[in-house]
């Protein structure tokens, strides 16, 4: 008696509850690590929709550039130099910006103003504020062309004057008077407060201007301390420290500049008083993050 032959075909492939369930792992793992890597990089569109405010603190070497997203706007304070423009141009590309409601150019100097040539070339500009002083390079009379190629508002800093951006608000500290002997003190000073939350970006303001800001009494309470010059030892002095009484201090500068910032003292000052340091040449772009309440550093 023959045998049945048994069917040669291949039973069709079934995934197993065990094998969808690992698929499905597959792809929430994934998922997460882009969302990770999404956020590391720069992308907080996910969030604008929530009341969280970014600033990013954005790694433009031996420079300032300050980028600043509110639920109801955004500000750029600086741009680092000209070969930085188009860093700065597609860092806030990809932090979804493309208006600006403030651009803050604190003072004349290329490693403040440089990149902003290309900000204001790049992107629409609802107002600049700059001080009242000229300088003598070539970077900055580019810089005054791009202004006028772009018919740009321009207003100068009032001490005291509010900006509003929903709920944040920016308040100017200084420049406090126009007889200083260098640019540096004639560089604006930014209070901002959102919620309980409360952050100071100073330029390369040194010495002078910030006795200035103290005998005038200004608010310069501050959760985050953008430190003045780079952490040189011209800024930052004691008692300014003290009246800031920061517990975040972010540095710009440029890793091994040849002006040796931030100078080992500030970085004592600093340490003495308890002060978490986080600064551009070693940590790269800095995005601190805040609800009004709390604050993430990363």
């Amino acid at each position: 008696m023959k045998r049945k032959r048994r069917n040669s075909k291949k039973p069709s492939a079934q995934l197993l509850p065990a094998q969808i369930g690992f698929a499905l792992l597959c792809v929430i793992a994934i998922g997460a690590l882009y969302f990770y890597l999404f956020w590391q990089d720069g992308g907080y569109t996910f969030w604008q929709d929530g009341d969280y405010t970014f600033v990013h603190f954005i790694d433009v070497g031996q420079g300032d550039a300050t980028l600043i997203q509110t639920p109801s706007g955004t500000m750029l304070i600086d741009g680092g130099d000209n070969h930085m423009g188009d860093t700065v141009v597609d860092y806030l590309l990809h932090s979804g910006v493309y208006f600006l409601d403030y651009v803050i150019a604190t003072h004349p100097h290329a490693d403040h103003i440089g990149g902003l040539i290309s900000v204001l070339d790049s992107f629409p500009i609802g107002t600049l504020i700059m001080p009242n002083r000229a300088h003598t390079t070539l970077t900055f009379e580019r810089f005054l062309d791009a202004i006028e190629r772009n018919n740009v508002h321009v207003i100068e800093p009032i001490v005291g004057a509010v900006m509003e951006l929903g709920d944040a608000v920016f308040t100017v500290v200084a420049p406090n008077s126009y007889g200083h002997a260098g640019l540096n003190d004639y560089s604006i000073v930014m209070h901002m407060a959102y919620g309980n939350v409360n952050f100071l970006f100073t330029g390369d303001a040194e010495a002078v201007s910030e006795r200035e800001m103290l005998a005038y009494g200004h608010n310069i309470s501050a959760d985050i301390l953008r430190v003045g010059h780079h952490g040189s030892s011209t800024s930052t002095i004691y008692e300014f420290l003290h009246e800031v009484d920061p517990i975040i201090a972010v540095i710009s500068a440029g890793y091994g500049n040849p002006f040796g910032h931030p100078h080992n003292s500030v970085i004592n000052r600093l340490y003495d008083r308890g002060v978490s340091i986080y600064r551009t040449d070693y940590h790269g772009h800095i995005v601190i993050t805040t609800d009004g309440q709390n604050i993430w550093v990363n």
